[in-house]
């Protein structure tokens, strides 16, 4: 991704809730965003913060199970998790192009069909710090205004 960065702390996971919330408005309806990062790293909670800024009815829960969860509120809030993908190919028989119509795509473990997915609109990597709820968050974008506005 050519693009431009910012990196965020956030001490709480209030805070990366509430940075998601943030983040929201530039993940509408047709965006895709990755989320990269460890286990426990806090994307599920970031997801969160964009399912209440649209209104889910659901608040987002670890998907790792299952492979898309979709949440409807102002627009559907499509959660993927490709972890438990067993090979790339398995990305086609998702349909996601279809997800795209009415809401967004947010895809946790990107890295794994990477090649067959399309570009995102934002990049997000979530890393642990030293101190246990504190994380490094790098948001990544190629519309260097928008990010400079949300963040």
């Amino acid at each position: 991704m050519n693009s431009f960065s910012k990196e965020i702390v956030t001490n709480t996971p209030e805070e990366t809730l509430g940075l998601g919330i943030k983040l929201a408005p530039f993940i509408g309806i047709g965006k895709i965003a990755y989320l990269k990062g460890p286990l426990g790293a806090g994307k599920t909670t970031l997801v969160k913060g964009i399912t209440e800024f649209y209104k889910c009815s659901q608040p987002a829960k670890s998907p790792t199970f299952i492979l898309v969860t979709s949440y409807f509120g102002d627009i559907s809030i499509n959660h993927c998790d490709f972890f438990r993908l067993n090979n790339s190919e398995e990305i086609f028989d998702l349909a996601l192009e279809e997800y795209l119509e009415d809401g967004n795509l947010i895809i946790e473990w990107p890295e794994i069909g990477e090649k067959y997915l399309p570009k995102p609109d934002l990049e997000i990597i979530l890393e642990h710090t030293d101190l246990s709820s504190q994380r490094k968050i790098i948001i990544k974008s190629n519309n260097k205004e928008s990010l400079e506005k949300l963040l």
